[in-house]
């Protein structure tokens, strides 16, 4: 059988290809090697924290200090000082109020422009007329009195309102030295705003500015809702007695709205005949 000669030309093109396959055969595991380190290498250096000289320096919160019991209780004798308006209420909380005008008092809502100008209307209640509204306005040295609010104006001596407001100011002028054991006892949200309580004790003679009936030697424990940001005294509560004949129990709380905010409080003419 003749020997079969081989072309050449087709063992030097297998050569080719076989050289071909095992070059791509070793650089494809090679470029996909080098192609995961160009990988890794570029998530290192998007994960590598950036130089602290090249960061954005970071601002340090600054905690707002807490102020001492009497820096808050001094700017809120301030606020009241330079108060020019307010609408107050009060409410006797025990049921054991004391007496006014010869009946129980009840609840009080009162408008104030400073510096002498004061209306009120006190709940009463009475043994034979049940709830009964009085009303008060102080004007200057001129006061008028209704015992219903169906019933005429009558004169009154000034000396004779029960409340005088504008001793507010004096009354927390002078609270720092008067009050004891006073401490900060907390945070509460009051009528949709942030407030902190002050709680300590106080005799019930430092109230007479106020309370011009009031009966000095009683011990009285008061908590102030004050609203810090403005240093605004929000509501008072007083707990023991202000008067002699109330009971131990009775606790009066003190509500402030409309703190500077314009009221209009005329003398009735009809009070003094004309």
């Amino acid at each position: 059988m003749p020997e079969i000669q081989e072309d050449p030309s087709i063992q030097k093109d297998d050569e080719v290809m076989l050289s071909t396959a095992l070059i791509r055969g070793l650089l494809a595991p090679a470029l996909i090697t080098a192609f995961m380190l160009l990988v890794a290498a570029c998530q290192e250096e998007e994960s590598a924290p950036t130089p602290a000289s090249t960061m954005a320096p970071t601002a340090t919160p600054v905690p707002t200090p807490t102020p001492s019991v009497d820096e808050l209780l001094t700017a809120v004798g301030s606020s009241i000082a330079n108060m020019s308006s307010a609408k107050f209420g009060m409410i006797e909380e025990t049921g054991t109020g004391a007496l006014f005008f010869g009946t129980t008092f009840k609840s009080m809502e009162a408008e104030v422009e400073t510096p002498d100008k004061v209306k009120m209307q006190v709940e009463v209640e009475t043994p034979n007329f049940g709830f009964v509204q009085i009303g008060i306005i102080e004007v200057g040295d001129r006061a008028v009195l209704r015992f219903s609010k169906d019933a005429p104006w009558t004169s009154l001596p000034p000396d004779q309102v029960p409340f005088e407001f504008a001793g507010m100011g004096v009354v927390f002028t002078n609270l720092p030295n008067a009050i004891r054991d006073a401490a900060l006892t907390g945070r509460e949200e009051l009528r949709g705003a942030q407030a902190v309580i002050v709680e300590g004790v106080i005799d019930s003679g430092d109230l007479l500015p106020l309370i011009t009936s009031a009966n000095p030697g009683h011990p009285i424990a008061l908590t102030l809702w004050i609203d810090e940001s403005e240093a605004l005294l929000r509501q008072i509560r007083l707990a023991g007695q202000i008067y002699d004949d109330d009971g131990p129990e009775t606790t009066r709380l003190l509500t402030i709205e409309n703190i500077n905010v314009p009221v209009d409080i005329e003398l009735p003419a009809s009070a003094f005949g004309s």
